[in-house]
């Protein structure tokens, strides 16, 4: 990711947007990142959740850490609803990264 892409995502989504040493995307994955922190701010879902890092290997594996905040009790069924949707969130992203591999074979 460039520092323009980096600045961007920041401009458009501020504090959402996890430090730049949490990141570490395919290029891909970029529009996904953006519309992910979009569809949680418009959802209210940035509210509950944090999103403090995403990390994609080379063969596509994708890692999201999320934090829950003191909006939602860590033992509730919604803190379990966010860490199934973030699960399913992971497997899109490493969808769209292995999408960019198979192109290259």
């Amino acid at each position: 990711m460039t520092d323009e892409e980096y600045d961007s995502l920041l401009a458009d989504h501020g504090d959402a947007v996890p430090p730049r040493d949490r990141l570490r995307l395919h290029d891909c994955q970029l529009a996904a990142l953006d519309s992910l922190l979009r569809v949680m701010r418009e959802d209210g879902i940035s509210r509950e959740v944090r999103v403090v890092s995403i990390i994609s290997s080379a063969s596509g594996k994708t890692k999201i850490d999320i934090e829950l905040t003191d909006a939602v009790d860590p033992r509730s069924a919604a803190a379990l609803c966010h860490e199934i949707s973030f699960w399913r969130v992971e497997q899109k992203f490493e969808d769209i990264a292995k999408g960019e591999h198979d192109d290259g074979d």
